[in-house]
């Protein structure tokens, strides 16, 4: 079994997807903003520090593909590209605020600037999880036969519960949601499997789960956990050192998927997945 140990690189760009939950319970607060704004934030800031750690001169190179899916009762694609268009190509930049020692022991907030592609949205909606699967399934299918010799594609899925749409019952609507992740993980090259990882934000109920490695070990997490578990790749060896780094535990079988996540979590996740393009030096 490959290891997906592949770095990315300008030769054999990675692709990362990130697909985001936009349905009308992602409007609920969650540590002092909604779901979806802090999501939002938490895919912006991860994109821009991709862009960064790959800068060379005056742009980035181009050893990564990202595209970005929304998703409620409708999927849509809200912004993809290689590094250098999306650095030439954001909706527009924001002036936030960013902590920062002050070399005394202290901490001081300084004016930075942030690039912005993902905006949260303020409109209700049902949970179109399945739509979004389909859609990274074909532009995963697509990269694949065009680039067989790249590292497997990463999707990462950010969503506060289970699937619903068309008026189904949830459990017809998590198992063809289960059936659709089940075809992409089973998609392979010659680095591996691709992989989809979760993280579910914002959930009333249950405690806080990281990594599980076994079906009994997130009965606390509440409603939808197994139907998280089901649908997320067991983390490969080749991705060992990233959990490490982004503080996230590494036994056997784990799979990457993150239950109640805290925000954090959320940008220890999606760094984790993309981690095969940070720290490339060709």
């Amino acid at each position: 079994m490959a290891a997906n140990d592949m770095q990315w690189s300008s030769a054999t760009p990675g692709y990362l997807i990130i697909l985001i939950d936009q349905s009308g319970s992602m409007m609920n607060p969650y540590e002092g903003e909604t779901r979806i704004s802090f999501a939002s934030k938490a895919i912006n800031r991860v994109i821009n520090e991709i862009i960064q750690k790959n800068f060379n001169g005056d742009k980035p190179k181009n050893r990564c593909f990202i595209t970005v899916i929304g998703y409620n009762h409708n999927v849509k694609e809200i912004c993809s590209g290689y590094l250098t268009d999306l650095y030439n190509n954001p909706i527009r930049i924001d002036s936030v605020k960013k902590k920062m020692p002050d070399g005394a022991g202290g901490i001081i907030e300084i004016d930075t600037k942030m690039p912005v592609w993902v905006e949260p949205i303020d409109k209700d909606g049902a949970t179109n999880m399945k739509g979004a699967f389909e859609m990274a399934k074909e532009l995963v299918s697509k990269w694949m036969e065009d680039k067989p010799q790249n590292p497997a594609p990463v999707i990462i899925n950010i969503s506060d519960g289970m699937p619903y749409y068309n008026g189904q019952d949830v459990s017809i609507c998590m198992r063809e949601t289960i059936d659709v992740a089940n075809e992409i993980m089973n998609l392979s090259c010659e680095d591996g499997n691709v992989l989809i990882f979760n993280a579910e934000v914002g959930s009333e109920n249950g405690t806080k789960v990281v990594f599980p490695n076994d079906k009994s070990t997130i009965s606390s997490a509440g409603t939808g956990a197994e139907f998280l578990y089901e649908i997320t790749s067991v983390v490969p060896k080749g991705y060992k050192e990233a959990a490490a780094k982004n503080e996230l535990p590494m036994s056997d079988n784990a799979r990457g998927c993150i239950f109640h996540a805290e925000g954090v979590d959320l940008i220890n996740l999606i760094n984790f997945g993309s981690s095969k393009g940070q720290k490339d030096k060709r």
